[in-house]
C-alpha cells in the first residue's frame, strides 16, 4: 500500500501531527464507527470519531482498497472513491449547504478526509425503531433531493458540463454493487463467493417465494435498465435512513461515495423503500399498544407521501426559476418528468425492499423485534408490499397512490394469514 493505512491509534497521531481542528496539546479520544449496533452499517469504509475534552469532535473517513466488511484481499475497491466523495460534497454544499457536513481537511494522498461530526443529530433509522417523530423530515428531504437533482441535470446545466459530470462520477466498481444487489437475486456476497452465516430458514423460504416469481424478475430487469441508462442527474446512490442524520429541524446527509449519474427517481425510491419496511415492522412492535402502532404507521406513510409531494413542489419551483430557455415554453415536459418520477419511485421502492429483505442482509428495522416469528412475519409483509409496488408502479400518478398500495398490501397480507 502506497498510502498511510490508519487504525484508531494512528488516526489520533495523524490529527495531532498535522494540527487539524483541535487545540495543540489537547487530550484526544477516538473510536472506530461501526463497532456497535447504534453506529449504522459500516460495511465499506473505515470511519473514526475523534474528540477532545471540551466536546469538540470530527469524523475521519479513509477509503481502503477493500470492503471493511470482508477484509483485505477479498473484494478490491477503488481508493479514488474518497476523492470523488470530496468533490460531490463540495458540489452539494454549493446547492444545499444546510444539509451537507462541512469539510475540514482533505488528504488525497492518503485517501481520506475529515468532516464535521453530525453524530449529535442521531441516525434516523434508530429513532424510527423507537417511535421518534420527525415532522420536518418530508420538507427537508424533499428539498434536498429535488434541488440536487435539478441543479445537476441538463435542465439547467450546459450540456457539455452535464456530460463532464457524468464522466467524472462514473465508477464501474461502485455502480456494480448497486446494480447487482438492487435488481438481481445474486447478492454482493454471493457474487464474490464469500461465506456468510445462513439466514433463518423461514427467512430464506420467504425470499424464495418472491424470487421464484417470473413476472417480478422481468419487472426488476426493466427497472434495472432505467437505473443504468437514465443519466439525468447526480444521485447519492445509497440514500437511506442510516445515512440521514436528523434532529428537530436539522438534517445532514452523509456517505456520498456511490454518487453517479442516474434517474431523478432513484434516490427517492431507495430512501422511501427503507420507510416501507419501517412501516411494516410497526405492526409487530408489541411493546406498544395497537392504537400507538397504528398512529405511528400513519406517521410514516405521511413521511413517504410528504417527501414526494415536497420534491415535486420544489422541483417545479426550480423549473420555473432556472430551467433553460429551450424547455421553458413546454410545461408539459415538467408534467411528464414528474409522472415518470412518481412511477419510477414506486418501482425503486419495491426493488429496495426486496433486495434488502430478500437478500438476507442484516436489517436493524427487523432485527430490533425480539421475537423471531414476528421478525419473519414482518419480513414476509415487506416482501409482499415490495412485490405490489414493483408490479403496480405504472398504475400510480401521484404520491398518495403509492401509500394506498402500501396500505392495501398490508391489509391483504394480514387478512390472508389471519394476522388481525
Amino acid at each position: 500500500m502506497l498510502y498511510r493505512d490508519l487504525d484508531a491509534g494512528k488516526v489520533v497521531e495523524y490529527v495531532r501531527e498535522r494540527g487539524i481542528f483541535f487545540a495543540r496539546g489537547a487530550a484526544l479520544g477516538v473510536r472506530e464507527i461501526g463497532r456497535n449496533e447504534t453506529d449504522g452499517d459500516g460495511y465499506v469504509n473505515h470511519l473514526y470519531r475523534v474528540w477532545d475534552d471540551d466536546g469538540n469532535s470530527v469524523i475521519v473517513k479513509q477509503a481502503k482498497p477493500y470492503l471493511k466488511l470482508l477484509g483485505e484481499g477479498v473484494y478490491p475497491m477503488p481508493v479514488g472513491r474518497s476523492g470523488s466523495e470530496v468533490d460531490i460534497v463540495r458540489i452539494r454544499s454549493a446547492i444545499v449547504p444546510q444539509y451537507v457536513p462541512k469539510l475540514i481537511h482533505v488528504d488525497s494522498e492518503n485517501n481520506l478526509f475529515i468532516s464535521e461530526d453530525c453524530g449529535k443529530l442521531g441516525i434516523m433509522r434508530f429513532g424510527l425503531s423507537r417511535g421518534r417523530r420527525y415532522p420536518h423530515f418530508p420538507k427537508m428531504m424533499g428539498e434536498f433531493i429535488a434541488k440536487i437533482n435539478f441543479y445537476t441535470s441538463e435542465l439547467c446545466l450546459d450540456q457539455g458540463i452535464h456530460k463532464e459530470l457524468a464522466c467524472k462520477f462514473t465508477s464501474p466498481e461502485m455502480s456494480l454493487i448497486m446494480e447487482t444487489i438492487l435488481f438481481l437475486r445474486k447478492s454482493l456476497t454471493e457474487a464474490i463467493d464469500f461465506e456468510t452465516e445462513p439466514p433463518d430458514p423461514l427467512h430464506r423460504e420467504i425470499s424464495d417465494i418472491f424470487w421464484d416469481k417470473r413476472d417480478v424478475n422481468i419487472e426488476l430487469l426493466k427497472l434495472r435498465d432505467i437505473y443504468m441508462k437514465k443519466l439525468e442527474c447526480l444521485v447519492h446512490g445509497d440514500l437511506h435512513t442510516s445515512n440521514t442524520m436528523i434532529d428537530g429541524g436539522q438534517m445532514k446527509i452523509i456517505d456520498m461515495e456511490y454518487t453517479h449519474m442516474g434517474p431523478f427517481s432513484s434516490d427517492s425510491g431507495y430512501l422511501l423503500g427503507n420507510l416501507v419496511y419501517t412501516y411494516d415492522t410497526w405492526f409487530y412492535h408489541k411493546e406498544w399498544t395497537e392504537e400507538e402502532r397504528s398512529g405511528y404507521r400513519d406517521e410514516i406513510l405521511g413521511y413517504i407521501s410528504g417527501t414526494m409531494k415536497e420534491y415535486c413542489r420544489v422541483f417545479a419551483e426550480c423549473w420555473e426559476r432556472d430551467v433553460k430557455d429551450i424547455f421553458r415554453p413546454y410545461p408539459e415536459c415538467l408534467d411528464g418528468l414528474l409522472l415518470d418520477y412518481v412511477r419510477e419511485v414506486c418501482g425503486f421502492m419495491g426493488s429496495q425492499i426486496c433486495s434488502r429483505v430478500g437478500g438476507y442482509a442484516e436489517t436493524f428495522d427487523f432485527d430490533v423485534l425480539p421475537d423471531a416469528a414476528l421478525r419473519n412475519r414482518a419480513r414476509a409483509l415487506a416482501m409482499a408490499t415490495g412485490y405490489s409496488l414493483i408490479m403496480r408502479r405504472n398504475e400510480v400518478s401521484r404520491p398518495d397512490d403509492i401509500t394506498d398500495i402500501i396500505r392495501g398490501a398490508a391489509e391483504s397480507f394480514r387478512e390472508k394469514i389471519g394476522d388481525v
